[in-house]
């Protein structure tokens, strides 16, 4: 039920938007719920205990108020909330497919951005990526079309816990249209994904965000990341080996030009090749704190270049048809 304006204005104070789709009728919440009022001021409209009723979500989703807000105090207490409603979001009859896909991509990329912010390896590893990867394999699974609105979506900005996400998208994608219906082995591809830049949370902030030129030293440390991730997940029984490899192997290229070992054609397995192949694209179409993103034909244009020699031409050209076609979903409006 909604309060009634009792609350005070709240000012000064920081917050995260909360998708509205993510609430249910008459679920009780452990954290308040603000919306923001003229003026950009946010109030209170259902307090911590409370729950949002049927006529108020309808009421707002006909207002076209597509968010809502929770104050950063509270966020343990909406990651909870959070990580719970994905948890049931396959049964969801209220959403389409397209929706629940963009609500698992923008509430999972939140859940990994708050571990990374806190080193929390453990965070990533564990229950969030089960989750994140039995709900991605499940839409994609249900509805081929949804991967494309995910696609179509994804955010260009460049972090280190974005650019996870992304990843673990589009190398699933990637396979699912090579032919891999297996969801048991697209699980394990969107976990390694996932995880394919871990080690990077044991570098310096400063140096992954450096927006000059790298030293010498820096550009070993950024390639230092490969074999760092490895050592948190090598002991880990909840890691697969391929996606060890993917974590390991993701820098390797097919002439031994890549990195950290040098290896070449069937030594890179297939799964790490499915990676190179969306982390450069990925890594070309963000934007850089050392430059804008690249479009979608650019980016291509330069994987082509790669596709010579680096990396596998089939792969680039299944993941060219993959883009085409989330860009055309992308153009039709989603």
């Amino acid at each position: 039920m909604t309060t009634s304006g009792a609350a005070a204005k709240v000012q000064h104070r920081s917050y995260l938007p909360v998708p509205l789709d993510l609430f249910v009728p008459d679920q009780a919440l452990n954290f308040t719920v603000y919306v923001r009022r003229e003026g950009d001021t946010l109030v209170p409209v259902c307090p911590k205990g409370g729950a949002l009723g049927r006529a108020d979500l309808d009421a707002w989703q006909r207002d076209g108020m597509a968010v809502r807000y929770v104050d950063t105090s509270e966020h343990r207490a909406y990651q909870s909330f959070a990580q719970a409603t994905m948890d049931r979001l396959g049964d969801r009859q209220d959403l389409p497919t397209a929706r629940k896909a963009e609500l698992c991509y923008r509430v999972t990329r939140e859940l990994v951005k708050d571990a990374v912010d806190s080193c929390g390896v453990e965070s990533v590893v564990g229950d969030r990526r089960r989750q994140w990867t039995e709900n991605l394999v499940a839409l994609i699974c249900a509805d081929e079309a949804a991967v494309h609105g995910m696609l179509s979506m994804l955010s260009h900005d460049y972090y280190t816990y974005t650019h996870m996400v992304n990843v673990s998208v589009m190398v699933t994608s990637l396979a699912y249209r090579l032919g891999d219906r297996d969801p048991d082995r697209l699980k394990m591809l969107a976990g390694g994904g996932l995880l394919h830049d871990v080690g990077k949370l044991r570098i310096s902030p400063d140096v992954l965000n450096k927006t000059g030129r790298l030293t010498p030293d820096e550009c070993e440390e950024i390639r230092s990341h490969p074999g760092l991730g490895l050592s948190v997940l090598v002991d880990r029984k909840d890691v697969r080996p391929q996606e060890l490899l993917m974590v390991q192997q993701h820098h390797e290229k097919l002439d031994g030009s890549g990195y950290p070992s040098g290896l070449v054609r069937s030594e890179i397995s297939v799964e790490a090749q499915m990676t190179t192949v969306v982390d450069i694209y990925d890594a070309l179409t963000c934007k850089r704190p050392y430059r804008p993103a690249m479009s979608a034909a650019k980016a291509m244009a330069i994987l082509d270049d790669e596709a010579a020699a680096k990396i596998n031409p089939d792969m680039l050209a299944a993941w060219k048809e993959v883009v085409r076609l989330s860009l055309e979903t992308e153009g039709h409006g989603g």
